[in-house]
């Protein structure tokens, strides 16, 4: 399974609007909208779902994705995988190598990555600490000036935070953040 993240690059902050998911095995995608994203946040394809609060069926998110990509049937499909780099035709690798960009709209995408070796570890304490704390995603990100796509990264363990992205989180949660080495 390969994720994705869709970020608006026309609004300040580009901040993402939901995950997109790969199926390798079915050549299938998937949309979940962040959980504070509204229909105005995501793209126009997907906005009539997310105001229902439905989920988005596959025809829509793959017909979204081939706004983004050649199809598989185009004619010269052998030269547009050379100029890609590609041996095959891979949906996902060919969505990364535009960065998931189309001139429909302003939408873009990028992988997310496993993160560093102790992000899952890091993102338990981090969403340990906010439920004690008695905050959700959003009311945390408010408090310590950070986008909720940010903090919810964090917790999944799905990004590389700066010291300075954890000093405010800490301060916000009236936390001490300590980092140690340990053999």
């Amino acid at each position: 399974m390969r994720v994705f993240e869709v970020v608006d690059g026309d609004l300040p902050g580009h901040t993402p609007c939901g995950v997109l998911r790969y199926d390798p095995a079915r050549q299938a995608f998937t949309f979940e909208p962040s959980e504070d994203a509204g229909p105005q946040d995501v793209p126009a394809m997907f906005a009539p779902f997310v105001a229902r609060g439905e989920a988005v069926p596959a025809r829509w998110v793959n017909a979204w994705i081939s706004e983004r990509i050649a199809p598989s049937s185009r004619q010269n499909i052998g030269e547009v995988l050379r100029d890609h780099k590609l041996k095959e035709y891979d949906p996902a690798e060919l969505l990364m190598s535009g960065e998931g960009r189309s001139t429909q709209d302003g939408f873009y995408v990028h992988e997310v990555g496993s993160g560093y070796r102790s992000g899952r570890t890091l993102g338990r304490e981090l969403a340990r600490a906010r439920q004690e704390a008695g905050l959700t995603q959003s009311e945390l990100a408010l408090k310590s000036g950070l986008a909720q796509a940010v903090v919810s990264n964090i917790e999944r363990g799905a990004s590389n935070p700066t010291m300075r992205t954890l000093e405010r989180l800490a301060d916000a949660l009236g936390c001490e953040l300590r980092v140690t080495f340990t053999r």
